[in-house]
């Protein structure tokens, strides 16, 4: 197993297992128009992938600039001082092994790398609220989703940042 820096040639890969993912745990909501595009957000600065046997099973991004003044204010960062994990996410077959956590330590060195502090939102009642407990991400803000599910609701959604290092 392994994490790693994404490529373009892994994309169709982490399109299959984000597919995976989808049918399982109905993340994302709503499956996107253009997955590949998805996989991308805006203000990406990297991706990673993690593999099972040269099988990529696992995606994360880290995105910069987030603007959030009522969170930066609350952790006490600068305006312009956040980084987001965005589109984590561990097919069934790949999960049990770490890479989860692999992903997210990825993300979390490249933002501390850049001077950002890096943040995480999930839904509420998402299993993966129990990783990021049991690594020790902090819960700091819990508000709706600014995005609507199939059925037109905003879902609760969880912020965590990671422990202190340490």
């Amino acid at each position: 197993m392994l994490v790693r820096r994404r490529v373009d040639h892994d994309l169709p890969g982490s399109v299959r297992a984000l597919r995976e993912v989808h049918d399982v745990d109905g993340y994302p909501a709503r499956w996107p128009a253009d997955p590949t595009a998805w996989s991308t957000p805006s203000g990406t600065v990297a991706c990673w992938v993690a593999e099972v046997a040269g099988v990529v099973v696992g995606h994360a991004c880290l995105v910069g600039g987030v603007v959030d003044d009522v969170l930066s204010r609350r952790i006490g960062v600068p305006a312009g001082g956040l980084g987001a994990v965005s589109r984590l996410y561990v097919a069934p077959r790949g999960r049990g092994q770490g890479l989860g956590a692999g992903l997210l330590a990825a993300a979390t060195a490249c933002a501390e790398d850049r001077g950002l502090q890096v943040v995480l939102e999930v839904v509420e009642a998402s299993g993966a609220v129990r990783l990021y407990e049991r690594l020790g991400w902090r819960l700091v803000d819990r508000r709706s989703a600014d995005w609507t599910t199939p059925a037109g609701v905003r879902p609760p959604i969880r912020v965590y940042v990671p422990p202190p290092r340490g």
